[in-house]
């Protein structure tokens, strides 16, 4: 008489994983949605990265880049020798909106910038008119960035101030110097800085 071997079959312990596996899945994503960063400090997070990857490209490429920021936006440009273009066909360089969830603003070398309107509503006049007023991209009389990456890996300094719309959500700086490179800068070490 042949003994059953006692045991589990490979099928069981496949289902016993794949079941485990769901399991931790769902609690991963739980403590990520209870743990979630506010849209500030994601915000701050992204243009201190992008920022920075930019500075490395402008080096890298030989090319200057610079940074267009608007109050509830941000666009990267590259300087083709005769004016801006935008990134537009870039995914990582294009233009980036924030919602009204986010405000922008912005100092270079310790003074205030007064931010322009997005481009689409800069013009006040019908809708049409305001498509077909834009300069044309890489034109003398297209948008010019506030903020240059040049491609000598010098850096003008600049705070990049990122607020939430509540009064009470704390607000995130971008800080770039030559020194100290491109950083997030958290509400606590605002105050000491």
């Amino acid at each position: 008489m042949r003994q059953r071997a006692h045991g589990f079959t490979l099928i069981e312990v496949l289902v016993v994983l794949v079941i485990i596996s769901i399991i931790v899945t769902v609690g991963v994503l739980s403590l990520n949605n209870l743990g979630k960063d506010p849209p500030a400090k994601d915000a701050a997070q992204k243009i201190a990265d992008l920022t920075g990857l930019a500075a490395e490209q402008a080096v890298m490429q030989g090319q200057e880049y610079g940074l267009l920021v608007e109050p509830h936006a941000y666009t990267f440009y590259i300087y083709n020798g005769r004016g801006w273009t935008s990134a537009s066909g870039d995914s990582l360089f294009g233009r980036h909106d924030l919602g009204d969830d986010v405000t922008l603003t912005l100092q270079l070398v310790g003074a205030p910038v007064t931010l322009a309107p997005p481009p689409a509503t800069a013009d006040t006049g019908a809708a049409s008119s305001a498509t077909s007023a834009a300069p044309a991209a890489g034109s003398p009389d297209g948008p010019k960035p506030q903020l240059l990456l040049l491609s000598s890996g010098e850096l003008q300094p600049f705070e990049i101030l990122v607020s939430g719309v509540d009064k009470d959500s704390p607000s995130y700086t971008v800080k770039g110097t030559l020194v100290d490179g491109i950083r997030v800068v958290e509400p606590d070490s605002n105050a000491k800085h």
